[in-house]
């Protein structure tokens, strides 16, 4: 199984930093993909983003928990950050996320899939109980992980209900249309197939 995915990300109005950040990761059993949000804007929000990045980098092997409790525990003294992390297992066709903040996730899919980000903020005081969602994807199915700069409303636009196949494409038009220009706006799609 192979993994096609698009991102595109935009700076908060006059900003030249983003505070938003991402990676897509191909590991020893499928994919590792993320989307992290620093908190406020420029480089003080990038500098979380960026000890998120590394740790995850650095552990692309670790359970989903345990990659949330080391970036924690790296964001301390930072503003903080909010995160979305997701991994693709194909041998199993096994979806598992765990979000912490207000990290979206939406996945097109004939299967139920509703993952949810729960309240809280890597490096501040203490991390909520961290909830592991876990499903069974398809070959094809679609998933969008996106920061707070895109509006919520963007997940029933109809370019949604037959995605093409260029996901860079389908990403800038999603951005375009739903990115605030009052916040850092990252948007990543990413279809196993």
């Amino acid at each position: 199984m192979k993994l096609e995915w698009g991102v595109q990300c935009r700076t908060k109005a006059h900003q030249t930093v983003s505070g938003d950040g991402y990676a897509v990761i191909e590991t020893t059993n499928g994919w590792l993909i993320t989307v992290i949000d620093g908190l406020g804007g420029g480089a003080e929000a990038a500098r979380p983003t960026k000890l998120a990045l590394e740790t995850i980098r650095e552990n692309p092997q670790r359970p989903l928990k345990d990659l949330i409790q080391l970036c924690h525990a790296n964001l301390h003294g930072t503003r903080g950050a909010v995160i979305g992390l997701l991994r693709l297992e194909t041998h199993q066709n096994r979806a598992s996320y765990i979000g912490v903040g207000n990290i979206g996730i939406h996945v097109l899919s004939q299967r139920v899939i509703k993952p949810i980000s729960k309240n809280g903020i890597l490096g501040h005081r203490q991390l909520p109980s961290l909830l592991e969602m876990n499903y069974t994807f398809d070959s094809g199915d679609t998933f969008i992980l996106y920061s707070d700069g895109i509006s919520t409303r963007m997940i029933s636009d109809s370019a949604l209900a037959h995605p093409p196949s260029d996901l860079d494409a389908l990403a800038a038009e999603l951005l375009e249309r739903y990115g605030k220009t009052t916040d850092d706006a990252t948007i990543l799609i990413a279809r196993p197939s």
